[in-house]
């Protein structure tokens, strides 16, 4: 999926003239399936156009941005990122919301607002729908602790009951049966994302492994817990354009000895595998993997580059090449 076709699944919400039905789902700490949320249906079509407004300004809005693969993901900013890898169990609820007469009711007499940890908002016009999914800050259930006043005729009050506020602001969209993040920070940090990043690291490690041009493998596998590190693990392995050629180890360190970032890496006695014993050199050794080192045939200049779009010579087309041109 592209921004255009991102753009367009959601139109629907902007242009169709049909009612928008909308429901709301609460995610509880240590609850397998959501609750559904009683809401008054008077106050739901406040909460629909708040998140269409949301859903246009976070996105369809949002020109310059362009979608990659999840697992391809970098530093670079201005992209979202198509999940493309085993999904975590926490954002199976995306799916199993849709049309489920099924989940229960959240209910004041069992749980407690403070119990919620995320938010699933379902928007939908006839056949078309999209779920959004959005974790709930500790600031949005006011009455969690502290001293709450409220209003009471003239005077001020102890108020002892919970307040659920729920903001514009998402991390998650489905749509087209396809899940896009918004907000990769904070997906890093939970929704069961990391367990997948340190698998997917794993099995990159074991394919590195497999190469027989590191010296010390552990000094990878030491790494996996550093999910920025494991996120850039996980990309060699799916994406690594060296690993997809098979290009030969020794072309591999003969490049690096040329390249100014990584001339000064470290190799064993007979120069037949790397020595990784900073983080740095860790780094530059992905990035060899991951082809982000680049040498201009015109200028004959070096570069660092995280984004390259592929593409074969007989397949340029106006809009490609006005891309490379950008």
């Amino acid at each position: 999926m592209n921004k255009t076709e991102l753009n367009e699944s959601l139109q629907f919400l902007i242009t169709d003239d049909a009612p928008l039905e909308v429901v709301v789902y609460a995610k509880l700490k240590d609850v397998e399936q959501p609750k559904k949320l009683d809401i008054k249906a008077d106050d739901l079509p406040e909460i629909s156009t708040m998140f269409v407004d949301a859903i246009k300004f976070q996105i369809v809005e949002k020109s310059e941005h362009t979608i990659l693969p999840l697992s391809t993901a970098d530093e670079r900013g201005n992209c979202f990122y198509q999940y493309d890898l085993d999904l975590p169990e926490e954002l199976t609820n995306l799916e199993t919301v849709i049309a489920n007469d099924n989940l229960e009711t959240f209910d004041f007499r069992i749980n407690k607002l403070e119990e919620i940890d995320s938010l699933i908002i379902v928007l939908a016009v006839g056949d078309d729908e999209v779920s959004i999914y959005k974790k709930v800050s500790p600031i949005e259930v006011l009455g969690r602790g502290g001293y709450i006043l409220g209003k009471a005729n003239q005077r001020l009050e102890r108020f002892n009951e919970q307040l659920l506020r729920i903001s514009q602001r998402f991390q998650i969209i489905r749509v087209n049966e396809e899940i896009i993040i918004l907000d990769l920070n904070a997906v890093e940090k939970s929704f069961g994302f990391q367990d997948v990043i340190k698998r997917e690291a794993t099995l990159s490690i074991n394919t590195i492994e497999e190469m027989d041009i590191v010296a010390d493998i552990n000094s990878l596998r030491e790494m996996v817990n550093d999910i920025s590190f494991a996120r850039k693990l996980t990309k060699v392995a799916k994406n690594s354009p060296v690993l997809t050629l098979h290009i030969p180890n020794n072309d591999i360190i003969s490049f690096s000895k040329k390249h100014p970032a990584t001339k000064n890496m470290k190799y064993s006695e007979n120069d037949t595998k790397f020595e990784l014993s900073t983080k740095v050199s860790k780094n530059l050794f992905l990035k060899l993997l991951n082809d982000d080192l680049l040498t201009s045939e015109l200028t004959k200049l070096f570069y660092a580059s995280l984004a390259k779009d592929g593409f074969k010579i007989d397949e340029v087309t106006e809009e490609t090449a006005d891309n490379i041109n950008e």
